[in-house]
């Protein structure tokens, strides 16, 4: 099944060499067609995360992802499905879905198992859930690698990044205290949500004692900075400690690196439901067109981004 389309190719985000957000070009190709047990999304929005530009400046990373040039870039996506192949069961053309697939995420069309899709709640905007899978995942597996309860005093370091809200707002969900660290232009947007908002760099282990004087029971690092040395120093147990950020932390020290890889399409449809029933939040930073994918990708090295930076192709409306 198909819908019918007036375009004649399809657009790209792709890398042939090694850099900063200066490599990426935008290139043209035939639009895609799905096996029989795959199905295409026509894209309407595309996160943006740092380990994109992580994996385009070709820098050593820790984690193990392949990189081969050229390459196609992106990885959290949503749109709408115009075409299901004849094997594919349970989706059909016009739903809305979101999900990642890594290097192929930042385009106006890619093929996909459906089984790596989650569906749309009514309620929310492609542009959110198109920024969702990675944060998400990696928000939820964070919260999860700890025993949360309502006895918990939690500290979230970045906690008005992407991971670090949604972070901190999981610990609210659960009844914890939450300690969140902020530049201060976020603090008001913080105790909104119901976490208690603290500046980050010198002076901020004072500020913890005077806050919480019986220390934080549990860190979640969503940045890395020294926030698992601080936890460590404040008496918060090894084993109480995730860290996301933080790999040469996580060589020293006996605490936890549970990230997204830990969460998958349930995790997703979960926090989804949260967002759409209003109990968390998701803010979007900035919308970028396709065509300005390098200057979404300088906002994102910038390192000041509230929440997510959002690409959109234009084809799909997004609300």
């Amino acid at each position: 099944m198909t819908v019918d389309a007036v375009e004649s190719s399809s657009r790209r985000v792709v890398f042939r060499r090694f850099g900063g957000p200066e490599v990426l070009e935008i290139e043209e190709r035939p639009i895609p067609r799905p096996a029989r047990d795959e199905v295409r999304v026509r894209v309407a929005a595309e996160g943006v995360n740092p380990v994109d530009w992580k994996l385009f400046s070709g820098r050593p990373m820790h984690d193990p992802y392949e990189r081969a040039l050229p390459s196609g870039n992106g990885y959290d996506f949503s749109g709408i499905i115009d075409q299901v192949g004849a094997d594919v069961e349970g989706w059909t053309v016009g739903d809305r879905v979101f999900g990642g697939l890594r290097f192929h995420a930042q385009a106006d069309h890619l093929v996909i198992d459906p089984g790596l899709l989650v569906r749309v709640p009514d309620a929310l905007s492609l542009v959110v859930v198109g920024a969702l899978n990675v944060v998400g995942r990696t928000a939820v597996a964070s919260v999860e690698s700890q025993n949360i309860g309502a006895s918990d005093v939690v500290l979230v370091s970045g906690a008005a990044g992407g991971v670090g809200i949604l972070t901190a707002q999981l610990c609210v969900t659960r009844g914890a205290r939450v300690l969140g660290t902020a530049s201060p232009r976020n603090h008001e947007l913080l105790r909104r949500l119901g976490i208690e908002p603290l500046t980050y760099g010198e002076g901020l282990a004072d500020a913890v004692r005077t806050a919480a004087p019986d220390g934080p029971t549990v860190a979640l690092d969503t940045v890395g900075h020294g926030t698992v040395d601080l936890a460590l120093d404040l008496g918060v147990p090894p084993e109480r400690i995730n860290t996301v950020a933080d790999y040469e932390a996580r060589r020293r020290h006996p605490v936890r690196g549970v990230g997204g890889a830990a969460a998958g399409t349930a995790e997703l449809a979960m926090i989804a439901a949260l967002l759409a029933d209003g109990t968390i939040e998701l803010p979007i930073d900035s919308v970028h067109p396709l065509d300005d994918v390098r200057d979404a990708y300088a906002r994102s090295i910038e390192g000041h981004a509230t929440g997510k930076i959002v690409v959109v192709t234009g084809a799909v409306p997004v609300s």
